[in-house]
């Protein structure tokens, strides 16, 4: 009788419910993604500040960063996350703790979907006690954990670029990431410090897998690449010479792009949701069917969290071809757009500046579907 009581709660009360608070803080999430970044900015910086002062006195360098999900924490109703420097051995040596990131904000739906639960359950007269609703909402934490990482992904080329961590001495191979004491966690940034080019280039022409995800290829020299439908997800090309390159049908999302040299690059078909384009040479690139979404909609259900947005700002896109690229929520702001293509583009609710309206053609059609800003 236990078990048909808990399967009716779960499917009449607690699905229905945990849909909801997920929609509004999925709402929240967009309407706040710009404050809620420069809150963890600063705090990240205060962390860098901290790791490092304290590996200086350790004799030691930071190989992990870790902001840490603690069950104990959430029964008790407090969401921060400690945030933990490692040695390169990680776990097999004592972390330091360096400080905390508040995250209620984004825990204050989860907060109030535990108390709308425990009202519920007294409809089932004698069914439910408290420690029942805490295990029901011990299993429900992680969709909201993981706004919490989508955030620090969002924050990251912004909080890469800090005195405070440029400052923080790592070792050869450093971590940032989020999870659960003792696991490996959602991975949020990687940094190689060595590099062997042709080891890279082998891996990225030889392999089909997730191998190139979240891997370091900053400062390479990867002109005339060809690698048709790769998984480059939240890989990080950052001043890269990528002229000539063909990625074309490639997932390139949350890819870094930043400061690389561009031209002439196809990226046709490419998945460039959230990806970072910003001050990259794209002259005479073809992005032609290129979709990036923002938000949340049926076409990206998959995941979990909305897309926050692709990023063109302050980039060159002279003769660059959007041709049938669908572009949702893009920011171009600054970004150089003479003889720039968008024909037959869709580009709904995407940052233009007044001034670039003359650098290229667009459509009646498309002039209601962007933003227009000073």
């Amino acid at each position: 009788m236990r078990q048909e009581v808990l399967e009716k709660f779960y499917e009449q009360d607690v699905m229905p419910a945990l849909a909801q608070a997920l929609e509004n803080l999925e709402t929240d999430f967009q309407k706040t993604k710009q404050d809620m970044k420069q809150e963890f900015i600063d705090c990240f910086r205060k962390i860098c500040v901290t790791a490092e002062r304290s590996r200086t006195i350790s004799s030691s360098k930071t190989g992990f960063l870790s902001f840490h999900v603690l069950r104990t924490r959430i029964l008790n109703h407090n969401y921060s996350y400690p945030a933990m420097s490692y040695d390169k051995e990680w776990y097999l040596n004592n972390g330091i703790m360096t400080g905390e990131l508040d995250v209620s904000y984004y825990y204050n739906h989860y907060e109030s979907l535990w108390k709308q639960l425990t009202r519920e359950s007294r409809k089932y007269i004698q069914q439910f006690c408290e420690p029942d609703i805490e295990t029901i909402m011990l299993k429900l934490f992680e969709p909201f954990h993981e706004y919490v990482v989508e955030l620090m992904r969002f924050s990251l080329l912004e909080a890469l670029e800090t005195e405070e961590y440029e400052a923080l001495k790592k070792e050869s191979r450093f971590e940032i990431q989020s999870g659960e004491y003792f696991e490996p966690g959602d991975l949020i940034h990687i940094e190689q410090i060595e590099k062997n080019r042709y080891e890279i280039l082998n891996t990225i022409i030889q392999t089909n897998d997730q191998s190139c995800c979240f891997q370091d290829y900053r400062n390479l020299d990867l002109a005339t690449l060809t690698s048709e439908g790769k998984d480059f997800r939240y890989t990080d090309f950052r001043n890269c010479n990528l002229q000539d390159i063909n990625f074309t049908n490639s997932l390139l999302m949350g890819t870094k792009f930043k400061n690389s040299f561009m031209r002439h690059a196809n990226l046709m078909v490419s998945m460039i949701h959230d990806a970072r384009f910003d001050h990259a040479d794209l002259t005479d690139a073809n992005l032609q069917y290129c979709v990036a979404f923002t938000g949340k909609n049926q076409a990206n259900a998959w995941k979990s969290t909305g897309f926050t947005g692709v990023s063109f700002k302050n980039s060159c896109l002279n003769q660059a071809n959007f041709t049938g690229a669908t572009i949702l929520g893009g920011d171009f702001e600054g970004a150089d757009l003479t003889g720039a293509v968008f024909d037959k583009a869709v580009l709904n609710r995407s940052r233009f500046q007044k001034k670039q309206l003359n650098q290229c053609f667009f459509s009646p059609q498309q002039l209601e579907q962007i933003e227009i800003i000073p």
